[in-house]
C-alpha cells in the first residue's frame, strides 16, 4: 500500500478505513520501536502514563509494553483498527485502545506524562495545508498542552519537512513553557530515503519570562548542542537531512566519488571536516572498507587532492570503499587522531555498508593529524587568511603558501634546499608545480625559441604573481627576458618577497599591483614595441565552480580580445585551465580559437590541469609541430629539465 496521491487524503477518515482494510500486516510509519528506542528511551520511564495519538495498526504500543512501559492509552479515528488492536493485545493487561480524535480529546487536564505521535502530525498537515488543516493541528497541539502534565514530554516522530518544523516551532516556542529538542533517528527499518526525526517538547510548570532553550542532537555528535535561534534550529535540521540523504546515497556502490562537508562550532572558519568516499568500480558489492585521515600538510598532494589520485590511493589501500577524511588548517585538533575519531567516527561508520559489518573498521593514515610546520600566518583584505608552511614529502622539503578561505588551497609551492652556509633556502631552479612545468614546456611553441637559446630576448607578462616562483624561474633561466608580473593583492607580493625569495630587486622584473584585466585593456592600446611576446595567465578562480582556473571573466570576448591585442604579431598566450567539466572545456577552447587561430593544449600527467597555448599566427603559416623535434632543441641545463620535456611530449593541437 503506497501513500495517497493527494496529501489531503491523510486527513480523510475514509482513506484510513480503506488503507487498513487492504493492509493486514502492521504498518510502521518511520520505523518501529527497535529503530526508535535509542532516541525515545531516554525520555521515558516505566512509571510514565502514555497517550499515543493515531496508533493505526502499528505495534509501537505493543513493543513499548513488552519493554516495561505498561500504562499506555492509544487512540485512532478508525474503529476497526482499534478493535483489531484490542484483540491483539488482550493478553496485555492495562493497555487501553479507544476511538478518538487527537484534536478533541476526552481526557482530563495534566493526565499524561508522555504524549507520543508517530507520523500523525505529518499526516494531518500536508505541504499545501488548508486553513482547516492548520486549525485541526493547532487544536491538537492545544489538546496536547492541556492533557500533558508538568515535566511531561510531547514526542513527535516526523520527517521534519520545512512546513512541519515551522508550524511546530511557531506554536510551542512563543509559549515560553517548553524546552524544544530535535534529534535524528538512525532508522534502518522503514526503508525511507528521507531521515526521521524526533521532536521533543518538555513542558515546564508555568511559562517563563524568557524563551526556553532550543537544542539539537546531531548524528555526528554524542552531545546536545544549544541553539541560539529558531532559524538556526531549522538550519540544523536541514543539515541533518542533507547528511541522511548522503548516507542513503552511499548505501549502495557508487559509480562516482562523492563528498560532504561538516561545519565546526565556528562556521566562519570553513568546514572542520570533508569526507570523500571513493568506491572500487570493478566490484559489485562492498566487501572491504576503511577510513583514511589525510594529515594537514599532505592534503595538497596529487594522491589526495585530485580524483585520479584518490582512486589510486583506494587501490593502494586495497579496499572496495575508502572514506577519506580531510581536516582544515583553520581549525584546531588538540586531541589528535582520537579527537578526529570522536568527532566524526560515528558518521564514517554509517558509510560502512559491508554485509559482514561488525561495526568496526580500520582508520589509516600517513602520519598524525598535522605534519606541517607553520612558518608565518596573516590575513589579506582580498584573499583572507593565509599560511606559509613547510612539509617533507618523499624525502623532499617543500614550502607552500596556503589560502585558508578555500579549504586547504595551496596557492604556491616551492622546493627547499640547503644553501652554501648550510641554511635552508628556496630552490628557484626547480619547479614544484606541475602546471608551471607545463607552462615552461609551452615555450617550445614560441617563435622566439627561449628554451633553445639562452640569450633569446623576450618580453613576458605573468598574470598572477602568487609566490613568484614561475617568474623567478624565468628570470634565472632566460638572461634577456623582461617580465611584468601583475598581481591584484599587494599582500601576496609581500609574501613572495618575504618567504619565497622573490628577486624583486632584479632590474628585469616589474611588479604591478593591478587588476590583470585592466592591465590587458591598457596594454592592448599600446604600440607594438610595448606589447608582449608571451603572456602567462596563472589566475585562480573559485574552487567550487565548474571552472576553477581562470575566473570566467578572463574568458569573455572582451578579455580574449585584449589578450590577443596585448601580444606582438608573433606572440603567444599560455593559460592554465582547470575544469572537471569536459564539455565546458571544449566550449572554452572553441571560444579561445576565435581569437587565437592556432591552438595547442599541454596535458597534465596527474590532474585536470591543462595549459592552453594560443598563437596569433594562422595554422597554414606554421610548420607542423612534432613534440620530439621540439624536445631535441631544449637546453640540457634547464631546471626541471625532465619534467619540462615530459610536458612538451604532451603537446597536442586543438582542431
Amino acid at each position: 500500500m503506497s501513500a495517497p496521491n493527494e496529501p489531503q487524503s491523510f486527513t480523510d477518515p475514509a482513506y484510513w478505513k480503506n488503507f487498513f482494510a487492504k493492509r493486514k500486516s502492521p504498518f510502521e510509519w518511520y520505523g518501529d520501536y527497535n529503530s526508535l528506542s535509542k532516541v525515545i528511551d531516554k525520555y521515558l520511564k516505566p512509571s510514565d502514563k502514555f497517550l499515543q495519538l493515531g496508533c493505526g495498526n502499528s505495534e509501537l504500543a505493543t513493543q513499548l509494553y513488552d519493554n516495561g512501559f505498561h500504562n499506555i492509552h492509544s487512540i485512532d479515528v478508525e474503529p476497526s483498527v482499534i478493535a483489531a488492536q484490542i484483540r491483539k493485545n488482550k493478553e496485555r493487561p492495562g493497555m487501553l485502545f479507544s476511538t478518538g480524535d487527537a484534536a478533541n480529546l476526552t481526557i482530563g487536564d495534566g493526565e499524561h506524562t508522555v504524549v507520543l505521535d508517530k507520523g500523525t502530525l505529518d499526516a494531518l498537515l500536508p505541504p499545501a495545508a488548508s486553513e482547516a488543516d492548520k486549525a485541526t493541528v493547532t487544536k491538537m497541539f492545544d489538546e496536547v498542552h492541556r492533557v500533558l502534565a508538568s515535566g511531561g514530554r510531547y514526542i513527535i516522530v516526523t520527517l521534519a519537512q520545512p512546513h512541519i518544523t515551522e508550524f511546530w516551532i511557531d506554536h510551542f516556542f512563543p509559549l515560553k513553557q517548553y524546552i524544544l529538542r530535535v534529534q535524528k533517528v538512525e532508522n534502518k527499518a522503514s526503508g525511507f530515503p528521507m531521515p526521521v526525526f524526533c521532536f521533543i517538547a518538555t513542558k515546564m510548570r508555568a511559562p517563563m519570562p524568557n524563551p526556553l532553550p532550543l537544542e539539537v542532537l546531531r548524528s555526528s555528535s554524542i552531545r546536545t548542542d544549544r541553539i541560539e535561534s529558531t532559524d538556526e534550529l531549522k538550519d540544523a535540521i536541514r543539515g541533518e537531512q542533507e547528511l541522511s540523504q548522503f548516507i542513503y546515497l552511499c548505501s549502495k556502490k557508487l559509480d562516482v566519488e562523492v563528498s560532504i562537508d561538516f561545519q565546526g562550532e565556528d562556521s566562519s572558519s570553513g568546514p572542520r571536516y570533508r569526507v570523500c568516499v571513493v568506491d572500487n568500480p570493478e566490484t559489485k558489492t562492498i566487501e572491504t572498507f576503511a577510513a583514511f585521515v589525510v594529515p594537514i600538510g599532505r592534503d595538497a598532494e596529487w594522491l589526495f587532492a585530485s580524483p585520479k589520485g584518490r582512486k589510486a590511493l583506494r587501490s593502494q589501500c586495497g579496499r572496495d570503499r575508502l572514506a577519506m577524511i580531510f581536516l582544515n588548517r583553520s581549525h584546531q585538533y588538540e586531541k589528535g587522531m582520537d579527537g578526529v575519531k570522536a568527532d566524526i567516527g560515528h558518521f564514517v561508520g554509517m558509510l560502512d555498508v559491508r554485509a559482514n559489518d561488525s561495526g568496526n573498521y580500520e582508520i589509516l593514515s600517513v602520519g598524525g593529524v598535522d605534519v606541517k610546520r607553520t612558518i608565518s600566518t596573516g590575513r589579506s583584505e582580498i584573499n583572507g587568511g593565509w599560511s606559509v608552511e613547510e612539509i617533507t614529502v618523499d624525502g623532499k622539503n617543500c614550502r607552500r603558501l596556503v589560502f585558508l578561505n578555500t579549504m586547504n588551497l595551496v596557492q604556491s609551492e616551492a622546493f627547499l634546499k640547503t644553501g652554501k652556509k648550510k641554511q635552508t633556502i628556496i630552490d628557484l631552479d626547480q619547479l614544484a608545480c606541475d602546471f608551471h612545468r607545463m607552462m615552461i614546456g609551452s615555450l617550445a611553441l614560441s617563435s622566439y625559441q627561449p628554451l633553445a637559446k639562452l640569450d633569446a630576448p623576450c618580453k613576458m607578462a605573468v598574470l598572477g604573481l602568487g609566490g613568484g616562483l614561475l617568474t623567478a624561474y624565468l628570470l634565472r633561466h632566460f638572461r634577456k627576458v623582461r617580465i611584468t608580473a601583475v598581481e591584484l593583492d599587494p599582500e601576496i607580493a609581500k609574501i613572495a618577497n618575504a618567504h619565497f625569495s622573490f628577486p624583486h630587486s632584479d632590474p628585469r622584473i616589474e611588479v604591478v599591483i593591478q587588476d590583470a584585466l585592466v592591465h590587458l585593456q591598457e596594454t592592448a592600446k599600446k604600440s607594438e614595441e610595448d606589447k608582449y611576446d608571451v603572456i602567462f595567465v596563472d589566475v585562480s578562480g573559485s574552487q567550487n565552480a565548474a571552472l576553477q582556473c581562470p575566473p570566467p571573466s578572463f574568458l569573455t570576448p572582451e578579455a580574449l580580445s585584449d589578450m590577443k591585442n596585448s601580444l606582438k604579431e608573433h606572440g603567444m598566450l599560455s593559460l592554465n585551465l582547470v575544469t572537471r567539466d569536459s564539455e565546458l572545456g571544449k566550449s572554452i577552447k572553441s571560444n579561445i580559437i576565435e581569437y587565437f587561430p592556432t591552438l595547442y593544449t599541454v596535458l597534465s600527467f596527474e590532474d585536470v590541469n591543462e595549459v592552453i597555448v594560443g598563437l596569433k599566427a594562422p595554422k597554414n603559416t606554421l610548420k607542423p609541430v612534432v613534440p620530439q623535434k621540439l624536445i631535441n632543441t631544449v637546453r640540457k641545463d634547464l631546471g626541471s629539465y625532465d619534467e619540462v620535456v615530459g610536458a612538451i611530449s604532451n603537446i597536442r593541437m586543438v582542431d
